[in-house]
């Protein structure tokens, strides 16, 4: 899985891959081998594969990370390209346009149809990808004009999906 933390102003690209016995892990340049295990509500075990373990303390709140060391608390935002992808498209569709795929993928259900009226947030359909059914929302409220999916076709990232006039439009 590929993210992007924002820590003291910058952008850092980190990239997680499971293994057999833990994770490998890239932060920006840098790569390593790690194994993580909770050792209670907030507090994890970090063991690097030079046999270095660190215990740390994890408070979440949405995208924001408290991350407490024995020697320091590291604030960062982590957040997964999709959904920054998704944010600006919603941004872009103020005034009405089209819902687009994220990824490829299936559609599982659609719960609207032309005509319906629509709220920011409310749920358009779920797109089966990767394993995971992702509900897709409506990025602003409106009206659907139309509905280009159906249940059980497949679908390629930007692929249109829905197309809705929003209120303000």
């Amino acid at each position: 899985m590929k993210f992007i933390a924002r820590h003291a102003g910058d952008e850092i690209p980190i990239e997680v891959e499971r293994l057999a016995g833990g994770y490998q892990v890239r932060v920006g340049d840098r790569s390593f081998v790690v194994d993580l295990a909770e050792a209670g509500r907030f507090i994890r075990s970090l063991r690097f594969e030079d046999g270095t373990q660190v215990a740390l303390i994890h408070h979440r709140n949405g995208t924001a990370h408290e991350i407490s060391l024995p020697e320091s608390t590291i604030h960062v935002d982590i957040t997964d390209p999709l959904s920054l992808k998704r944010i600006r498209t919603e941004d872009q569709m103020a005034t009405g346009g089209s819902v687009k795929a994220m990824m490829p993928g299936r559609i599982v259900r659609v719960m609207v149809h032309k005509g319906d009226s629509v709220r920011k947030g409310g749920s358009l359909l779920v797109l089966e990808a990767m394993k995971m059914e992702n509900e897709i929302q409506a990025p602003a409220d409106g009206t659907v004009d139309e509905v280009l999916v159906e249940p059980g076709q497949t679908v390629e990232s930007g692929a249109e999906l829905v197309r809705i006039t929003t209120a303000s439009a």
